[in-house]
């Protein structure tokens, strides 16, 4: 940035501090009125959207924000001479959106996200002429199951987390613009899953080594399974036994004599505790 000058007037200093408005330069443009002459419904649809009302972008030329300067396009209807989304590639398509959306916090991680790197952009899942307000083409889980059917379907186990396709869904627990956790999950580590099991949080003084290194997902299933509690086995035991194997613990931890019972019997603290190493009962 430049050097501010003193006694400068308040639109001088915004205009030497703020970034450009979006929008085309009104050269070659044809107008909204031009668009509707064709596209009448889409129009009349498009100016109830948030789109049209957004700071910055000029009314009367909302189409052409995104799609170009039309003059040419609506003298002689070539579809050529328009932008036509359809016909970008998923990164040019994206990067017309991010253009003004790339301020937003949440699409700062977009690019480096795993829906940008799987080729999947703004478009495959907004529609930005839809009257919604984030502009999803379908709600919730119905729309992740379009591309994740197989992770949407865990949740059909006997044993889920509770899922509506109405609300949030998966977005409660992921970012589809992408961040730098593993699976774009919004929080780094176990803090996704301790935002709603506040009594897993901790700190305790003495820590349950596997959730510090792995993390829930260690132990638990957390999409859904046939299993209690979400763990990846049916018997408690066969899970411990995965790091504590019989030759590490004492003998009379023998699998013949323990086989039918569960450690959490005992280790009732299995998360974290704040008075015994092993996490027996407190």
């Amino acid at each position: 940035m430049g050097p501010v000058i003193r006694g400068a007037p308040l639109v001088l200093l915004l205009l030497l501090v703020l970034p450009p408005s979006p929008g085309i330069a009104a050269e070659g443009a044809a107008g909204t009125e031009a668009c509707a002459n064709c596209h009448e419904e889409v129009v009349a649809e498009f100016q109830r959207t948030a789109h049209a009302r957004a700071h910055g972008l000029k009314a009367e030329e909302s189409c052409e924000n995104c799609h170009g300067p039309g003059a040419a396009h609506a003298d002689g209807g070539d579809p050529a001479l328009i932008v036509r989304f359809a016909e970008l590639s998923t990164a040019k398509a994206s990067e017309a959106c991010l253009s003004c959306h790339k301020e937003q916090h949440r699409q700062f991680s977009f690019k480096r996200g795993a829906h940008s790197l799987n080729d999947v952009g703004c478009v495959d899942c907004h529609n930005p002429h839809l009257t919604t307000e984030t502009m999803l083409r379908a709600r919730g889980a119905d729309l992740c199951a379009t591309c994740h059917q197989s992770i949407v379907g865990q949740f059909n186990q006997p044993r889920s987390h509770p899922l509506s396709r109405g609300d949030e869904a998966c977005a409660n627990c992921h970012d589809p613009h992408g961040t730098k956790n593993p699976g774009s999950l919004k929080r780094a580590g176990t803090e996704t899953c301790t935002t709603c099991h506040v009594d897993k949080a901790g700190p305790f003084l003495y820590e349950h080594d596997i959730s510090i290194v792995d993390g829930c997902q260690a132990c638990h299933q957390v999409h859904g399974t046939p299993n209690r509690h979400l763990l990846t086995h049916s018997r408690t035991i066969n899970l411990c036994y995965q790091c504590h194997p019989g030759s590490q613990t004492p003998g009379f931890h023998s699998a013949p004599t323990f086989l039918n019972e569960k450690c959490t019997a005992c280790h009732t603290a299995i998360h974290g505790s704040n008075t015994h190493f092993a996490f027996l009962e407190e």
